[in-house]
């Protein structure tokens, strides 16, 4: 039977009134879940240019624009997109660096984590201006062609798009700041772009983005200066200001543009200059497999002659596993040497390196590396590569022989660290053991040697020898404290 067309209701999905209550009632409920939703965004192809599209993308996602979703047609997107310069909504979207928000190193002291967070909230906003600089005044910029004020003339949206990608990087809780501006990379960026079909759009703009595509010409063109773009991975000297005063911003310039954007040395100019005041810095490149994108992956300071500290790209203070061998063989073959001690920025570059020796180690009866124990939070294999004796209760807990979180890297030359250098939580750590045989050392003459806990163990009942700690720890777990060595003070040492 056919029935007439004014008896047809809509509503949020919608039903025929040929259907019962009940099933009009089980199909509403069924569109909750099924429904497609409709926003203002056209295809990828119907925008007039590829950052008409980008933008739409941009607002879309970024709830901080508050732009209502019917404006991101391609029929709108651009004067919606104008509206908000002229409404200036523009110019402070982006994030500051909060301290409480970081993952830092539990060494690291509080002081130098404010005073860092100070340094780097400075170093974005003054780059940033300059990057609104460029975007509102484009004209001063222009090298002869004036290719990038005649590109940004009166195009909002490829404003928008060179704006979000420079705060792109800007979180709350990182350290970046955002790449300096070069007008050549800018330009063979934003052509690149442009010549995108309209039909690839959705997937060429993805990987790499606009901000990886930029950062990827900045370090290009200037290892093509160097004579080194045509190879899949190089080591670069970027020599100090002690070695070449004559090109000391240049120099530093070279410094920022091939860090990785975790690196200090490219959370401002300040640090690029101190690290290359007396040393010269190392950095090896590698090309993303799939991309060819350049992508520092070893960071190394030098000090007096010898190389100083090694990072790998997540700043960890852990030399990176993976180009261990790169890493020995440079050094060997460049005939450097390497300093040796800890302090309270990490390990120096001789402990570094002993430090991912170790990590790389595989044990016998998992099979896993120390890494990747730590990764898995593994912790029997974790104990047993400390050297700490644990064993099962019957409670599925550990009892231990005894714990000093301090680990003999090379009891040769006396060399020892704290196991957070590792990368191992202590509080994880001994969250499952239950009973210590012997000692339970919190304190050490040395701070940095000392235990990173902010909890008493909660699983701890007894512990058969003695408490080592400061008064301040003592305060915080005294009466946890006096738990599990039966109340007896005798076994508590407490020092200053």
């Amino acid at each position: 039977m056919i029935y007439p067309v004014n008896s047809i209701k809509f509503y949020s999905g919608f039903s025929n009134n040929i259907y019962s209550k009940k099933d009009s009632y089980m199909y509403r409920e069924k569109q909750c879940f099924d429904s497609v939703k409709f926003t203002g965004r056209s295809l990828p192809s119907e925008y007039k240019t590829v950052f008409d599209y980008l933008s739409a993308e941009i607002l879309g996602r970024n709830k901080r624009f508050q732009v209502n979703g019917a404006l991101l047609s391609a029929s709108r997107i651009k004067k919606t997109v104008g509206s908000l310069f002229e409404d200036n909504k523009v110019f402070d979207n982006f994030e500051l660096s909060d301290y409480s928000k970081i993952k830092w190193k539990s060494y690291i002291p509080q002081d130098v984590r404010e005073y860092s967070i100070n340094k780097i909230n400075a170093a974005r906003k003054a780059r940033l201006k300059e990057w609104t600089n460029v975007l509102t005044n484009p004209e001063n910029f222009g090298q002869g062609d004036n290719k990038l004020s005649k590109k940004l003339d009166n195009n909002s949206p490829l404003k928008l798009v060179v704006w979000d990608a420079v705060t792109s990087e800007l979180k709350a809780d990182n350290r970046h700041i955002p790449v300096p501006f070069d007008y050549k990379a800018l330009v063979e960026t934003i052509e690149r772009f442009e010549k995108i079909s309209p039909k690839d759009r959705a997937v060429t703009c993805a990987k790499p983005s606009f901000v990886e595509f930029y950062t990827y010409r900045l370090r290009d063109d200037l290892l093509m200066d160097m004579g080194l773009s045509n190879n899949e991975a190089v080591w670069v000297k970027i020599p100090s200001i002690k070695h070449d005063k004559k090109n000391k911003s240049k120099n530093i310039s070279k410094l920022e543009i091939l860090s990785n954007k975790n690196w200090c040395t490219r959370s401002s100019v300040d640090k690029a200059e101190d690290a290359l005041t007396d040393g010269d810095f190392y950095i090896y490149l590698r090309r993303n497999k799939t991309s060819k994108i350049w992508e520092p992956s070893v960071g190394m300071t030098s000090l007096k002659g010898k190389i100083d500290q090694i990072q790998g790209k997540e700043n960890d203070n852990i030399v990176p596993i993976t180009f261990l061998p790169e890493i020995k063989d440079f050094i060997s073959k460049s005939k450097l040497k390497c300093a040796s001690g800890i302090d309270s920025e990490g390990p120096k570059s001789w402990q570094g390196i002993l430090i991912s020796d170790k990590l790389s180690q595989k044990d016998v009866v998992s099979g896993k590396t120390f890494f990747k124990a730590i990764k898995e939070k593994d912790f029997q294999t974790i104990f047993g590569f400390l050297g700490i004796n644990a064993q099962k209760t019957e409670s599925g807990m550990f009892r231990i022989n005894n714990y000093r979180p301090v680990y003999p890297l090379d009891s040769t030359h006396g060399f020892a660290i704290p196991y957070s250098m590792f990368g191992v939580n202590e509080n994880e750590l001994l969250s499952l053991v239950e009973v210590i045989d012997k000692d339970l050392v919190l304190n050490n003459k040395n701070q940095l040697l000392s235990s990173n806990i902010n909890a008493f163990p909660k699983n701890l009942k007894y512990v058969g020898g003695r408490i080592y700690c400061n008064k301040m720890q003592y305060e915080m777990f005294k009466d946890d404290i006096l738990k599990v060595v039966d109340n007896n003070k005798s076994k508590i040492c407490v020092t200053a």
